[in-house]
């Protein structure tokens, strides 16, 4: 049986959570340069920074070793 030391799940966790982040970044900055209308825009951008401070408070949250 295989057994992953906690520190390394946390560390493997915190890297899929980081790239999560940078496809959430992407997508800010393509509802930025949209053509949708503004309410749109603003509005999805709101969601996107709320999914990503909800990710960060849970990378917080892991131990860091």
């Amino acid at each position: 049986m295989l057994t992953t030391h906690p520190s390394a799940l946390a560390r493997n966790m915190k890297a899929e959570l980081q790239e999560v982040m940078n496809m959430l970044r992407k997508h800010q900055g393509a509802i930025d340069f949209s053509n949708a209308p503004i309410a749109e825009r603003e509005e999805l951008a709101t969601d996107v920074a709320g999914i990503m401070d909800a990710l960060f408070e849970v990378m917080k949250k892991l131990p860091d070793e």
